[in-house]
């Protein structure tokens, strides 16, 4: 098997996540490259340290892939994914990108959580009241309308947050990956 055939094989592999057209499309500017270097007298070993290191290639271009679906999805999902893809590829990454992206998205579950349970606590307060006395009816209905009115404050104003959160994040990982490329456009 020749230098070129193991590097490709590699590279493919860990790109087996990326859909087949994208991932052919990638896979051949390489083998072009392979094609060049020995059409100009070069030796495919000298090709292959020319391109580099396939898991440093496969990282970046699944890195690139990743940001691209998540800006073109809204998804947290592949946000997350986005930020591990960042995180693989140095300590740097884990430390300033995991750390804050995990604590940021831990408060703001919390949050979401005590939107949820406030919605809740609007609707048990008035059943506490009405099965075992605890409020009269009026007092119940008044709490719970507050319960609820803050609930959906508090519902508009993490959606505004939870957006920006996404918007911010996707941000930096454009311009990480920019830094990664050596291209800080």
């Amino acid at each position: 098997m020749t230098t070129r055939d193991r590097y490709m094989l590699e590279l493919e592999g860990m790109l087996k996540v990326i859909p087949e057209a994208q991932r052919k499309e990638w896979l051949y500017d390489y083998y072009i490259h392979f094609q060049q270097a020995v059409e100009n007298g070069q030796s495919e070993e000298d090709a292959a340290r020319e391109l580099g290191d396939p898991k440093i290639i496969a990282s970046e271009l699944l890195l690139g892939y990743r940001v691209n679906q998540a800006e073109s999805n809204n998804s947290f999902g592949k946000l997350s994914k986005a930020v591990f893809s960042t995180v693989s590829l140095g300590l740097f990454n884990v430390i300033f990108i995991l750390g804050p992206y995990l604590a940021l998205a831990a408060v703001l579950l919390a949050l979401w959580a005590s939107a949820v349970a406030m919605g809740i606590a609007s609707v048990g307060v008035i059943v506490e009241s009405w099965l075992n006395d605890t409020f009269t009816i009026p007092q119940a209905l008044t709490i719970g309308l507050i319960f609820s009115a803050l609930t959906i404050l508090l519902v508009i104003g993490l959606r505004a947050l939870t957006s920006a959160f996404y918007k911010m994040t996707l941000k930096y990982l454009k311009f990480n990956t920019r830094i990664i490329r050596g291209n800080n456009k």
